[in-house]
């Protein structure tokens, strides 16, 4: 192989090692579009399910724990992909 070759095939290589980061970094953004959308839709949902006394011991605490609980279930639902949101942007962008 000529050393023109070698360069041909070492360009093609590293525009494919581009394309594959770009993509990457398009499935990140449309993944943590869905965990974000997930949450919005989780904190909708159990917007009355938390209510505690504000006098009550542990109220700041048990703050805390709705934040934990609410993140836990959004991320769960966006690793699942469950909600479609990832799958239809990546859709828009591959267009």
């Amino acid at each position: 192989m000529s050393s023109i070759q070698i360069k041909q095939l070492a360009g093609i290589a590293l525009e494919q090692n581009r394309e594959r980061q770009f993509q990457d970094k398009k499935e990140d953004m449309a993944m943590e579009f869905e965990r974000i959308f997930a949450r919005h839709l989780v904190e909708e949902m159990t917007k009355g399910s938390f209510k505690m006394d504000d006098n009550a011991y542990g109220a700041s605490s048990f703050g805390i724990h709705r934040t934990h609980i609410t993140d836990t279930l959004a991320n769960e639902i966006a690793q699942q992909r469950k909600l479609g949101m990832a799958d239809m942007v990546m859709k828009h962008w591959n267009k």
